[in-house]
């Protein structure tokens, strides 16, 4: 997926890690320790590769729809962008008990 800012900034952000990154309470925790991360990047690296249907959320975010796999993550442009960089899109944050 390319990314392309109003200041001619763009970025490439491969489907797999736009996974990787999945906001929703359910791939959240997954990405608790460097062990979940780990066994989280193999589950999905076995998905289809797949460019998904994106629909908007609101004027803030973009949702993505996939084939198989989570479907209810909502990242917002602040996310996508820094999952673009390559930063963390929890922006250091750990996931507890369902809350960031």
């Amino acid at each position: 997926m390319v990314l392309r800012y109003q200041d001619g900034a763009e970025y490439e952000l491969d489907y797999r890690d736009l996974r990787l990154g999945c906001p929703c309470a359910h791939c959240s925790p997954k990405r608790g320790g460097e062990q979940a991360q780990a066994e989280f990047a193999e589950e999905i690296a076995l998905l289809a590769r797949e460019k998904p249907h994106v629909s908007p959320v609101g004027g803030y975010a973009l949702t993505f729809e996939w084939s198989e796999g989570c479907n209810s993550g909502i990242y917002t442009f602040d996310r996508l962008y820094r999952l673009a960089r390559g930063e963390d899109g929890d922006d250091g944050r750990p996931y507890i008990h369902g809350a960031w």
